[in-house]
């Protein structure tokens, strides 16, 4: 088994451990850690809410992205392992996560409607 065969394994268990972080110890708000956007950053409420959706959407996309990495490197699976397809599986990841935590919001507080 050559050395690269987990592919990304090693920084999706990085980011995977930073998630878990997040959700036990969530940071203040408008600072550099987080999820931030119009909506999130409105208020504390929206702001609690945002952080708590998008780390534990974060946990369970990445748990996914860690666990076929190292399913491809263990199985030698060709196409889990291509460095190609883990890092469009992170981009869809990190989109979908993006995309999701937006929509909670809006559906969450129908009335902070951003203009």
């Amino acid at each position: 088994m050559s050395t690269n065969s987990f592919g990304l394994a090693a920084g999706f268990l990085v980011i995977l451990i930073i998630w878990i972080y997040q959700r036990i110890r969530m940071p203040k708000m408008r600072s550099l850690a987080g999820y931030m956007s119009r909506r999130a950053i409105k208020n504390e409420e929206t702001w609690r809410f945002a952080q708590q959706f998008y780390s534990m959407f974060g946990i369970e996309i990445f748990t996914i992205l860690f666990v076929g990495a190292v399913a491809g490197g263990l199985l030698n699976i060709a196409w889990l392992q291509s460095f190609n397809v883990q890092a469009i599986a992170l981009g869809l990841g990190l989109i979908i996560q993006n995309v999701a935590t937006e929509r909670e919001l809006r559906h969450a507080f129908p009335n902070d409607a951003t203009h």
